[in-house]
């Protein structure tokens, strides 16, 4: 599935230097995170997208309910530190 099934350019913009398709798990689970409210549990393997995957439903709450927070969580603090970084540095230029 391309990247335009995000619909929202600037959401594109987020990925277009990386890849232009989803791979196929995160195809299979882009409905259910992108346009549902839907609870969900991923397990796939490492390397395998979760984290785009995670950006997928957090990227619906930041369409729908801008002043809503969101929670990550990470096995490791060196982790969950990592995806802050790029997250300020990928979403705070104006790409909500």
């Amino acid at each position: 599935m391309s990247i335009k099934a995000l619909g929202n350019e600037k959401f594109e913009d987020l990925y277009k230097e990386k890849f232009k398709f989803f791979n196929p798990v995160q195809t299979q689970v882009f409905h259910t995170l992108f346009h549902t409210d839907s609870n969900s549990l991923i397990g796939a393997p490492t390397g395998s997208g979760k984290t785009i995957m995670s950006e997928l439903a957090m990227l619906r709450v930041f369409k729908n309910t801008p002043k809503q927070k969101i929670i990550f969580i990470a096995p490791l603090k060196a982790l969950a530190k990592e995806r802050i970084i790029d997250w300020k540095r990928r979403l705070e230029g104006g790409v909500l």
